[in-house]
C-alpha cells in the first residue's frame, strides 16, 4: 500500500497542473415533462442513478437517468399507472414510491433483466385511518411513507414496510402517543439504520407537546425510538440524516420565524452531540418544503425562499439553493445556485439531491406544473471542494482519500465526471493549501 501511494504521488506531481475546473452552470435534464407531471417533486439519486417522477403520454411514470463521463442520460422509463409519484426514495436495489390519491400507500420498483419493473404494491394497513400519502424515505431494506392519521388532528404517521421472505409487507406504524397541536411527520429522512422524523407545533393551537427531530434506529425486532433532538424555540420542521449525522431546521421564535438556523448533530454511542450550525442571516428566509434539504458525505444542500407566503405557495421569485461544507470547526456556505433565466422560479429547490458528482434541483411547479429538474456540478458549488476531510486545508490527507476512492464516485469525484481518477488529483493539486 505504501508503494502504491508513493507511485501515485510521483504521477501526481509529474502531471501537468492545468486543470479543467467544472463550472457551476445550471442546465435542465431533458425532456421537459407534460402538464401535471410535477417533475422534480419526486426526485432521488443514488450514486450515478437518478429517478424522477414524470408523466408520459398521459400515464404517470418514473424516468431513470444514469450519469457517466458524458453527463446525465435518460436510460429508461417505467410506467406506474394512474396515480402520481409524490415522493421516491432509493434503497438497496429498489425504489420506494409514495402515491397520490387513495388506495395502497405506494409501490416498489426493482431492477430486473428487462429493466426497472413494478414488483410490489405497499398496502394501506387501515384505510379507515390512514390517507393522503405524502413522503417516502428508504434505508437499505425498508421503505417509510408518511400519511395523514385520522386518529389525531394534525398528526401524520410513518408507515414502515420491509422486504422479507414473503416480499414487501407493512411491519410497523410509527406515531407518538399524543400529538395534540403538533405536526408529527412533517418531514422524514432515512439512511442506513437511522430514521429521523420531524415534528413542529401548530400555529394558533396551544398545548403542542411533541416537537423536534425524532430519531429511530433499527433494532432486532423493529425500528426503536432513540431520542428527540431539540434546539431553540422549536425545531424539526425540516430534517435530514446520513446514518451518522442529523440536520434540522431550528428557530428562535416559533415555526414560522424569520430568524432560522440549521443545526447538525453527530451520533456518538446512544447520544447526539452538536457539530455546528448555519444562521439564516447567511441565506435568507426559510427552507420551504420537505425534501428541500439533504446531508451526505459531509455536505448539506438546501433550497430557500425570500418570504413566508412565497415559501408556502410557490409564488416567490426569490429562490436560491445553497450547499454548505464543514471546514474546520464551522459550516461554510458555497456558491448560491439560482434558476436559469427563462424558467421563472416556481418551486426551484423544492427537492435537492446529490449524486454522480452532481447537484440535482427540482422545480415541480414550472409551466403549468410540468416541472423541470436542473443539474450542476456539485464541487463547483462548494467553498473548498478538495478539502475532503473537512480540516480546513487541502493536503496529503485529501490526496490519499482520493486514492482510496479510485475508480469510484462520490465526493472525491471533484470534476463531476462520475469517476475518481487523475483529473480529480489534478483538481486537488490546483487547490493545495488552506481553504
Amino acid at each position: 500500500m505504501r508503494a502504491l501511494k508513493s507511485n501515485f504521488l510521483v504521477l501526481f506531481i509529474s502531471l501537468s497542473t492545468t486543470v479543467a475546473v467544472a463550472s457551476a452552470d445550471v442546465i435542465p435534464l431533458e425532456p421537459i415533462a407534460e402538464i401535471g407531471s410535477y417533475a422534480g417533486q419526486a426526485l432521488d439519486v443514488k450514486n450515478n442513478l437518478a429517478a424522477v417522477g414524470q408523466k408520459v403520454s398521459g400515464s404517470y411514470a418514473v424516468c431513470f437517468y444514469e450519469h457517466s463521463i458524458t453527463g446525465w442520460t435518460l436510460t429508461e422509463t417505467t410506467t406506474i399507472g394512474t396515480r402520481r409519484a409524490v415522493s421516491v426514495a432509493f434503497g438497496n436495489d429498489f425504489l420506494g414510491i409514495a402515491l397520490s390519491g387513495t388506495g395502497y400507500a405506494g409501490v416498489v420498483l426493482e431492477p430486473t433483466k428487462s429493466g426497472w419493473q413494478l414488483t410490489s404494491e405497499l398496502p394501506n394497513p387501515d384505510p379507515t385511518r390512514f390517507n393522503s400519502f405524502s413522503l417516502a424515505a428508504a434505508s437499505d431494506n425498508a421503505i417509510f411513507i408518511t400519511c395523514n392519521d385520522s386518529n389525531e388532528q394534525y398528526r401524520d404517521t410513518v408507515l414502515v414496510y420491509e422486504r422479507g421472505a414473503k416480499g414487501w409487507q407493512h411491519v410497523q406504524t410509527i406515531a407518538p402517543w399524543s400529538a395534540s397541536c403538533t405536526l408529527f411527520g412533517q418531514d422524514i429522512d432515512a439512511s442506513g439504520d437511522m430514521l429521523v422524523v420531524g415534528a413542529t407545533p401548530v400555529l394558533g393551537c396551544s398545548g403542542g407537546n411533541v416537537h423536534g427531530a425524532y430519531v429511530y434506529l433499527r433494532g432486532t425486532e423493529n425500528w426503536e425510538y432513540l431520542t428527540a433532538i431539540q434546539s431553540g424555540d422549536t425545531n424539526g420542521k425540516w430534517v435530514a440524516c446520513d446514518g451518522e449525522s442529523v440536520v434540522s431546521w431550528c428557530s428562535i421564535t416559533g415555526p414560522n420565524s424569520t430568524f432560522d438556523y440549521l443545526e447538525t448533530w453527530l451520533l456518538t454511542g446512544t447520544s447526539f452531540q452538536s457539530t455546528g450550525s448555519i444562521s439564516s442571516n447567511n441565506w435568507g428566509f426559510d427552507i420551504y418544503f420537505p425534501e428541500g434539504m439533504q446531508i451526505a458525505e459531509g455536505v448539506i444542500t438546501f433550497g430557500t425562499c425570500g418570504g413566508f407566503w412565497g415559501c408556502q405557495t410557490n409564488t416567490t421569485t426569490n429562490r436560491t439553493v445553497y450547499t454548505s461544507q464543514k471546514i474546520g470547526n464551522y459550516w461554510q456556505l458555497g456558491i448560491p445556485v439560482t434558476i436559469p433565466s427563462g424558467y421563472g422560479s416556481t418551486g426551484f429547490g423544492r427537492n435537492v439531491k446529490m449524486g454522480g458528482g452532481s447537484l440535482l434541483i427540482g422545480a415541480p411547479a414550472y409551466s403549468s406544473s410540468r416541472g423541470v429538474v436542473f443539474q450542476t456540478t456539485l464541487a463547483a458549488t462548494l467553498p473548498c471542494p478538495a478539502d475532503l476531510n473537512s480540516d480546513g486545508v487541502v493536503n496529503v490527507s485529501d490526496m490519499l482519500h482520493i486514492i482510496s476512492e479510485w475508480g469510484n464516485t462520490g465526493r472525491a469525484d471533484l470534476n463531476g465526471d462520475s469517476i475518481v481518477n487523475v483529473s480529480d488529483l489534478l483538481w486537488l493539486l490546483d487547490s493545495w493549501g488552506d481553504c
